[in-house]
This record gives C-alpha cells, structure tokens and sequence, in this order.
C-alpha cells in the first residue's frame, strides 16, 4: 500500500493548478499568513474528505467483492485512464485564454475578473477558502482512499496512512513556507519557474508516474486473486 500510496501523492502536489495558487499565495500581501491559511483550508478539506469516506467504506470490507486484490485492479485501471487523459491535456490549466466572445462568455469573463480581484486581495478567510477548494476529492485521491481502506490495517494506521498522504500531496505548499522564510524572493522565483514548467512540460511526467503506479496496481492486483 505504502508505495504506490505514496506515489500517488507526488502525483498529486505536481498539479499545477495547486502550485499556481502557491505562487499566487505568495505575492498576496502578508504571504505567510496566506499561505498559512490556504495550507490550512486544504488540510482541513483533505482529512475531513479521507476520514468520512474511510469510514464510509470500512463496512464494506465484509463483503467478498471488496477485497484488497480487486481494489488494486480497479484503482489501477483508473489511475490508467486518468494518466492518459493528463496525458492527453485533458487536465491541463491555463488552456489559452483567447476573449471570450457572446453574451455567456462575457459572463464568464466578468466572473473569472472578479475571482481575480478576490484572490489578489488580503483577506485570509480567501485564502482558506482556496485551501477547502483545492483539496475537494479528485480521482486520484478517492482512489488513495480506496487502497487505503482495502488494505484491512487497523484504524490508527489507516488514518496514519491518510494524514501522511496529505502531507505529500501538500509539500510544494509546506517547503515554500518553511523556505520563505529564510530566502522570500528566491523562493518566489523558484517556484514560479517550477509552475512554468509543469505547465509546459510536466503533465508528461505525472501522466508517466501515474501510468506507472496503475500498471503496478494491475501486476500485484491480478497476483493476488
């Protein structure tokens, strides 16, 4: 579970649209607190998310459908199409962004200035709503929680299990926090540099981690019926 639980994670905090809005954290006004805040709502999301649907899916565990074998091949199936689809730009951000035209593309327009005005003020109840918003359940991490679960290991490291998911999917907020401190204006630098690139070019590689944990999954999965 470890191992592909944790790859899983990596793939997750490489999403640029996460690193974006880390960047976009840190050149608010009082970027600690923002980041802090933004770090918090996602935090909170994540683990209220994993802990409900933990707890929703253990019952489960006693019926013979829902073995640990099973799970792996459906986890891994869909972590297979989900990487051709990154693959594929399916899951891209910051697709151009040419002007909208027609009445539904102004609204949408007005929409997305106003979000921007929203998020480039100082408010740190935004921030935490970003966090919450970030962090709502996505394939990837409801599939984490179903290997989770199958698993069968006790309560305590199960949550375990979910808490230190969290803080790899979240490291390229926790790192920039922790190295704002010591170097601000390189730690801006850095990681827009990084976002650039994901946006660029490092889909291909998520999409190759992703494909990877998958056909793993599908290998141990089809081994252990």
């Amino acid at each position: 579970m470890w191992i592909p639980l944790l790859a899983m994670a990596v793939a997750v905090s490489l999403e640029p649209f996460r690193i974006g809005m880390t960047v976009l954290m840190l050149n608010r006004p009082r970027p600690l607190l923002q980041l802090a805040a933004f770090l918090a709502g996602g935090f909170a999301m994540g683990l209220a998310v994993g802990v409900t649907v933990l707890f929703l899916l253990r019952p489960a565990l006693g019926s013979a459908h829902f073995s640990l074998p099973r799970v792996q091949i459906a986890v891994g199936a869909v972590l297979l199409a989900y990487a051709a689809l990154v693959a594929a730009g399916v899951f891209r951000s910051g697709r151009g962004a040419d002007e909208p035209a027609g009445r539904l593309g102004r609204l949408f327009g007005t929409l997305a200035d106003r979000a921007r005005q929203l998020l480039a003020g100082r408010s740190l109840w935004t921030a935490g709503v970003a966090g919450l918003g970030i962090a709502l359940p996505s394939v990837d991490y409801l599939a984490a929680l179903a290997l989770i679960v199958a698993s069968g290991a006790s309560t305590a490291i199960q949550l375990g299990a979910l808490a230190l998911f969290n803080v790899v999917a979240f490291a390229l907020v926790e790192i920039p926090l922790l190295c704002y401190l010591v170097a601000p204006d390189r730690t801006r630098a850095a990681l827009a540099g990084l976002y650039d690139w994901l946006r660029a070019q490092g889909r291909r590689g998520v999409a190759l981690l992703l494909a990877v944990v998958g056909c793993v999954l599908l290998g141990i999965g089809w081994a252990g019926l």
